[in-house]
């Protein structure tokens, strides 16, 4: 076919589920058609570019390297096919479409849980994808639309929203300050204590303890570390350790007793501290969800947070 400007943008469309699916019978599922429709249409695609682009096996598909190629330019396509038409069709009405959105395990968890889903109530026409990750770190690669990260700067290659600083505590249960009272009021003496904190290999570094004029270095050596912040706030509260972990994670259980803070005369530097909301660098291309689910995030985490 010499002519690629008529190529059926709905063969583009499938391709892409098939891709995203992993199996024919999936993107059959996902376009309410039978799994001979896909194949058949799958062949008359490779047919008009005249072209092989997946590689069929028993366990799985294999893109070949032109089947990449059409891969990531549809997808592109289809993304700013979709930008483009919540732009045309949603100013001044309901977002509708598909915004895809990242947020880190224990903010998620803790924080963020109601205010998605009084976002969903307000706008039940959006489609919205949320993943719970610590991880997701390139955007485009991973087909995130919005990401809320705490870092200590972000990256240049997004636009980057400050919400607020995060600070950081220290604590841990009754009995086991009871048991270690002396290690846990000397900050020359706590890194000796058994600590929990996150896996980021950040906590194998130093941290700072900030007061006033004075600061001490501590090197951690942690006993316990995930990337879930709720099952290391269990752990602290069963007396296995001084918690590191941010205020808001602790605020909670700080205020009932479970839990006491730790030098609490410190500031805690040396860790990754402010929350920020990133998008893709290109915010004219932004569909109205993802303006809405962005400005929406921005008023409720700002509230949450006192700024």
């Amino acid at each position: 076919m010499d002519n690629y400007s008529e190529l059926d943008l709905n063969l583009i469309r499938l391709f892409v589920t098939i891709i995203d699916t992993g199996t024919l019978s999936e993107a059959a599922k996902r376009h309410h058609i039978t799994k001979s429709h896909v194949s058949k249409s799958l062949k008359r695609l490779e047919a008009q570019l005249n072209t092989q682009l997946i590689r069929r096996s028993t366990r799985r598909l294999e893109l070949t390297q032109q089947g990449e190629v059409l891969y990531q330019h549809g997808l592109g396509i289809l993304r700013e096919l979709e930008a483009a038409t919540n732009q045309m069709l949603m100013l001044g009405a309901e977002p509708t479409g598909t915004v895809r959105l990242s947020v880190p395990t224990g903010l998620g968890e803790l924080i963020l849980q109601p205010i998605l889903i009084d976002f969903k109530k307000a706008y039940p026409r959006l489609n919205l994808q949320i993943m719970f990750s610590n991880r997701v770190n390139d955007l485009i690669e991973s087909r995130v639309d919005v990401a809320l990260r705490v870092v200590a700067e972000p990256p240049q290659d997004y636009v980057a929203k400050k919400i607020c600083d995060v600070q950081w505590r220290m604590c841990a249960s009754p009995g086991y300050l009871a048991a270690h009272s002396k290690a846990a009021q000397d900050p020359q003496q706590i890194a000796q204590l058994q600590f929990i904190c996150s896996s980021n290999r950040r906590f194998h570094e130093q941290i700072i303890l900030e007061n006033g004029e004075t600061a001490t270095r501590l090197k951690l050596q942690p006993g316990l570390q995930s990337e879930n912040f709720r099952f290391l706030l269990t752990a602290a509260k069963n007396d296995l350790g001084v918690a590191l972990l941010p205020s808001y994670v602790v605020a909670r259980d700080v205020a009932e007793g479970n839990l006491q803070l730790v030098l609490p005369q410190y500031r805690i530097g040396g860790i990754d501290a402010t929350l920020y909301i990133l998008t893709t660098a290109r915010p004219h291309l932004a569909s109205a969800a993802i303006k809405t689910l962005t400005q929406y995030l921005q008023a409720q985490l700002k509230t949450v947070f006192g700024k």
